[in-house]
């Protein structure tokens, strides 16, 4: 006798997540959108007020993503904030940009995961 394998279940598998999808990303784009303010407020707090220059550089641009991607940048664009981030031969390096950020994603992540396991789904080994 042959060995079979029946898998049943797959159309309302996929219309769940059909279901799931836009709703999913409804609350991504309020958790996605809520760690991005927080990262440019924190920024723009941390930067120091000498011309104005730095902290009037930090902009929020949201993007459209593909499929449900919620995809927001946070951009640090003053001619000169690269200079005060990595520093130069004459001024030291100020980690600011990078650490507020990674932490905000991280943040932003675990929320996310927080939000798809009380939808009733398993999150495995969740990555940034």
């Amino acid at each position: 006798m042959p060995n079979q394998l029946k898998l049943t279940g797959f159309e309302e598998l996929k219309r769940e997540f059909a279901r799931l999808a836009p709703v999913a990303q409804s609350a991504a784009v309020s958790i996605v959108g809520r760690h991005a303010t927080a990262a440019r407020d924190e920024l723009v707090r941390t930067y120091p007020s000498i011309t104005g220059a730095l902290r009037a550089g930090v902009v929020l641009i949201p993007r459209v993503g593909r499929g449900i991607a919620v995809v927001v940048t946070l951009r640090s664009g003053s001619d000169h904030a690269h200079f005060y981030e990595f520093g130069t031969v004459h001024a030291r390096p100020h980690a600011t940009f990078i650490p507020i950020t990674g932490r905000e994603r991280r943040a932003a992540t675990l929320d996310v995961i927080d939000y798809i396991r009380e939808q009733g789904l398993t999150v495995d080994r969740p990555h940034d």
